[in-house]
C-alpha cells in the first residue's frame, strides 16, 4: 500500500526546496534530496507548507554552513579574514555612495552666478567644479568688482533670502596687479570670511578689499565655495555598508575556499590568483578605511565639502607615490584577479540532484 503523504500536495516539497536555498549549493547537490525526503516523511497528512520551526531551523543551519570554512586549512581562514576586511571597505564605499545620492545637487553655472551676485560679485564670473579623494564635489566662483566690498551688506542680503549666516572672520593677504605704467605692484589685502547655510547647501563667502593706503584703483575680489550639506542618513548608510561588506566578504571567501578545495589538482593555482587579488586590493582598502576614519573623526568639524568614503576612487594624489589613478587602477586589477581565481577554481562536474519520487 502506498503512503498518502507524498501525493498530498507538491507545494510542500517546493516549500522545503526553497528553504534549502539557505544552504550552499554544494550541500544541496549532495544532500538535498535526502533532506527533502526525510522532511516529507515527517510531515503530517495534508500539510501544505513547512512549519515555522522547520523553516527557522533550515535557514539557520544553512547560514551556519555558508559561514563555515573547510577544516584543517589555516591559510584559508587567514584569507577569509582578509577578504572580509577588503570587502568591508568596499561596502563602506557603497554605503557612502548611496548616502551621497541624498545630498543636494550643486548649483549649475547660472545658479553660481546668481549666488555670486548675492554675495556682492558681478558678472565677471569665473566658476569651476572640483572634487578630491576625500570629499564630495564642490563648486567655486571668483569675481572682481569695482569699489569696496561690503561684508555686512552681503550678510544682510543673504539673511533676508533665508540663509543662516555665521559671524565674520578677518583675513589678510597680498595680491599682484599692474599700475598705469605697466609695472607689477603688490597690493596688501584685507578680507572678511563667513559661512551661510540653507536647508541643503552651505557656502563660504570671502571678499578682499585693497588696503586703505593702496595707490591703485580700488577693486575688490569676491570668492564663493558652494557645497552640499551632509544628510542624516549618510553615516548610518556607511555603517550598514561596512557591516554588510564584512558579512558578504566572509561568505564569498568561504564559498571560494570550498571551490578551491574541490577543484582538480591542475586548478589549484587559483589560490595564487586569490592571494594576488588580495594584495592588489589591499592599498585601495587602506584608502577606503582611511576615509571612513576621517568621516567619523572629522566629518562634524570639517570646513568644506562633506568628507566621503567613496571619494578615494577619485583620481588624485591620495598617496605620495604612484599615479593619480593608483587606487582605481589597483581596484580594477584586484577584481579581475578575483574573478579569474573563481573561474579557475571551478570544481569538476557533479551529477545533478535527483527529484523526490513519491511512493
Amino acid at each position: 500500500m502506498t503512503a498518502a503523504w507524498p501525493t498530498a500536495d507538491d507545494r510542500l516539497e517546493r516549500g522545503y526546496r526553497r528553504l534549502l536555498l539557505a544552504y550552499p549549493r554544494r550541500h544541496r547537490r549532495r544532500h538535498g534530496t535526502e533532506v527533502v525526503t526525510t522532511l516529507l516523511e515527517m510531515a503530517e497528512p495534508g500539510q501544505r507548507r513547512p512549519r515555522a520551526g522547520e523553516a527557522l531551523h533550515l535557514i539557520g543551519s544553512g547560514l551556519r554552513l555558508r559561514f563555515r570554512l573547510p577544516a584543517g586549512r589555516p591559510f584559508m581562514a587567514v584569507a577569509a579574514l582578509l577578504t572580509a576586511l577588503v570587502v568591508g571597505a568596499f561596502g563602506a564605499a557603497a554605503g557612502s555612495w548611496l548616502g551621497a545620492q541624498t545630498f543636494a545637487d550643486l548649483p549649475d553655472e547660472a545658479g553660481m552666478a546668481r549666488l555670486t551676485q548675492q554675495a556682492g560679485g558681478d558678472e565677471t564670473l569665473h566658476s569651476f567644479y572640483s572634487s578630491s579623494p576625500w570629499t564630495a564635489e564642490a563648486a567655486h566662483s571668483f569675481s572682481r568688482v569695482d569699489g569696496l566690498w561690503d561684508a555686512e551688506q552681503v550678510r544682510q542680503r543673504l539673511t533676508a533670502d533665508g540663509w543662516s549666516v555665521s559671524g565674520f572672520t578677518p583675513v589678510t593677504g597680498m595680491s599682484g596687479t599692474r599700475d598705469e605704467a605697466g609695472s607689477l605692484v603688490e597690493v596688501p589685502l584685507n578680507g572678511t570670511r563667513f559661512t551661510a547655510e540653507s536647508a541643503d547647501l552651505s557656502i563660504i563667502v570671502m571678499g578682499w578689499n585693497p588696503a586703505e593706503n593702496s595707490s591703485i584703483a580700488i577693486r575688490s575680489d569676491v570668492s564663493l565655495l558652494a557645497m552640499p550639506q551632509r544628510t542624516a542618513v549618510f553615516l548610518p548608510l556607511v555603517v550598514v555598508g561596512t557591516a554588510a561588506g564584512l558579512l558578504v566578504g566572509w561568505l564569498v571567501a568561504a564559498a571560494v575556499a570550498y571551490r578551491m578545495a574541490a577543484a582538480p589538482p591542475g586548478r589549484r593555482h587559483a589560490a595564487a590568483l586569490w592571494g594576488g587579488a588580495l594584495v592588489a586590493l589591499a592599498l585601495p582598502a587602506v584608502a577606503l578605511y582611511g576615509n571612513v576614519m576621517r568621516v567619523f573623526r572629522d566629518g562634524s568639524v570639517h570646513e568644506g565639502s562633506p568628507l566621503t568614503v567613496h571619494s578615494a576612487f577619485t583620481p588624485g594624489e591620495y598617496y605620495p607615490f604612484g599615479p593619480h589613478w593608483l587606487v582605481l587602477g589597483l581596484t580594477v586589477a584586484g577584481l579581475v584577479a578575483a574573478v579569474a581565481a573563481i573561474l579557475t577554481a571551478r570544481p569538476g562536474d557533479q551529477p545533478p540532484q535527483p527529484s523526490v519520487v513519491p511512493g
